[in-house]
């Protein structure tokens, strides 16, 4: 016998069912509204979602179009009716809106008109979720007994549907994270590696997280160093330097910091843990967030500054190994010359001193010859030895980072670093020299005439060339009426006896950028 069932409770099975076709936790939540509405014949239909505070941080409307949806352009407050159905936590039915005293009739201009209302929450257990919000039925007619009733029912129901597709996007957020970065690291040999494989890391929270952009930021006292960024990687400096605070309480804490920007936006701010590297932070700026993905990005996003930090690790292990081998070859040559050329050397220099007083006066005047040779290769072998265990300088990164901080007390704030390439492998030592001086130039210009409050240096390393980029936000002057000091001129001396050039950009106002740029010659 089949069983009859009445056309609304046909139609509520028809919606469940067809909610229920959806993983896609948005396409969920639009069917939830559009199903709400053709149960009520209902002309307007929004589902508002809620963060942890209870404040809305998205919509789901039906009835409306794009346009209409975007120059109405806020998100309600929570107030009037639109805020009656969180506090009292039941549905809510309203023949004339503009009658109801809880109406305050705060609407944006653009928005459309409405008299007739219906709201109930959709819960997910005993937590709100969204609230459902329902206006003006089609003909004119008041929303029944019957439609407040399917709107509970279809909300009940909603809520179930919500947490499985919430739990189906966390699953595949995960599983294209693992996807993402299980090719990462597969080869780190050498410096270029590292490198390659970090980039591949902030570029892949880029498109998971959906952000603005990604940076790697590493830490040396109160300087910060930008070492890989992805996304829009010009605003990297600005994003960093506005974080600053925030960056370094969570190097010092060790604690995530997930910091809201707007409605469905955030940043997060991570550290990275290593046990050789030192201290550094992922900064993933204004990622797109989800309810459902507020907790597992960032544990996913710590996840992988982990991984940046066990590769800097890893790095950093197999260099020093490597100096290790070193340091072990030149104590070994060391030895050997001491023990084997040396010793034979003056051996022979005892010999021809024994046989001086035995041979004719030619044969003395050649002895006392072959000592003096034999006393100066000594002595050039001692001081071969004594370079061998002394070694070469510091690295380009390490003399860098050590002037910024000399000139931070100068400045009267710490600059930001951002470095791109293999700038330790890109020059030769008196290319160094030079690069390092041109640096200390230029911030003595910033200090003495920029009145400057932030400043950026950066370091790009390319097959091709080398470039020194020092950008301030000072006063900034007028190229056309200021004249070439002494300092510019030696700027653009030495940029040219290396073969390469110098450029100056400014402006009163916008403050000044200068570009020294030379041939890479490792």
């Amino acid at each position: 016998m089949d069983l009859e069932l009445p056309p609304e409770a046909r139609a509520l099975l028809d919606a469940v069912v067809a909610i229920g076709s959806e993983l896609d936790l948005r396409g969920v939540l639009s069917r939830i509204v559009e199903a709400s509405c053709d149960l009520t014949d209902a002309e307007y239909g929004v589902l508002g979602i809620l963060d942890d505070d209870l404040a809305f941080v998205d919509l789901v409307p039906h009835g409306l179009t794009k346009a209409q949806v975007e120059e109405i352009g806020m998100m309600p407050k929570g107030h009037g009716l639109l805020g009656l159905v969180p506090r009292e936590r039941r549905s809510i039915r309203v023949d004339h809106v503009a009658e109801h005293p809880e109406a305050d009739g705060d609407f944006p201009v653009s928005h459309p008109t409405i008299d007739r209302f219906l709201g109930a929450p959709v819960l997910l257990g005993d937590q709100a979720f969204g609230h459902l919000y329902l206006g003006n039925k089609r003909g004119g007619s008041e929303f029944t007994a019957t439609d407040q009733a399917l709107v509970e029912a279809l909300a009940r129901a909603a809520g179930m549907m919500i947490d499985n597709a919430r739990s189906y996007e966390q699953a595949e957020w995960r599983r294209q994270w693992l996807a993402s970065t299980a090719r990462i690291g597969a080869d780190l040999s050498g410096t270029a590696g590292v490198q390659e494989a970090i980039d591949e890391l902030m570029a892949s929270l880029v498109g998971m997280c959906g952000a603005r952009l990604t940076a790697f930021v590493l830490r040396d006292g109160d300087l910060l160093e930008i070492r890989q960024v992805a996304g829009e990687g010009e605003g990297a400096v600005d994003v960093v330097e506005a974080l600053r605070a925030q960056i370094h309480r969570v190097v010092d804490s060790g604690t995530p910091t997930r910091l809201p920007v707007g409605a469905g936006r955030v940043t997060l701010v991570v550290p990275v843990r290593t046990r050789l590297v030192g201290s550094g932070a992922v900064v993933v700026d204004h990622a797109r967030e989800t309810p459902s993905l507020r907790g597992l990005m960032l544990d996913l996003v710590t996840v992988t500054a982990d991984q940046v930090g066990l590769i800097l690790d890893r790095d950093q292990a197999v260099r020093d190994r490597a100096r290790l081998l070193v340091a072990k070859d030149r104590d070994r040559i060391a030895r050997d010359l001491h023990d084997l050329v040396i010793q034979r050397l003056f051996a022979t220099g005892m010999q021809l001193q024994a046989a001086r007083s035995l041979d004719t006066a030619d044969l003395r005047r050649r002895a006392d010859a072959a000592v003096a040779e034999l006393d100066a290769a000594i002595k050039e072998l001692r001081a071969a030895i004594f370079e061998l265990g002394t070694g070469t300088g510091r690295p380009l990164l390490e003399e860098t980072r050590a002037l910024l901080s000399e000139y931070a007390d100068v400045l009267g704030f710490q600059p930001v670093l951002r470095v791109i390439g293999p700038v330790d492998r890109a020059l030769v030592p008196e290319a160094c020299n030079q690069l390092l001086t041109a640096l200390r130039e230029a911030l003595s210009n910033v200090a003495r005439h920029a009145q400057a409050s932030s400043v950026s240096v950066e370091l790009t390393a390319s097959s091709a060339w080398f470039r020194l980029r020092v950008t301030d936000d000072g006063r900034g002057f007028d190229a056309a009426t200021v004249r070439r000091g002494s300092g510019s001129t030696n700027l653009r001396t030495r940029a040219e006896d290396l073969g390469g050039h110098l450029s100056v950009t400014s402006a009163p106002g916008v403050g000044t950028s200068l570009e020294w740029v030379i041939p890479a010659v490792g």
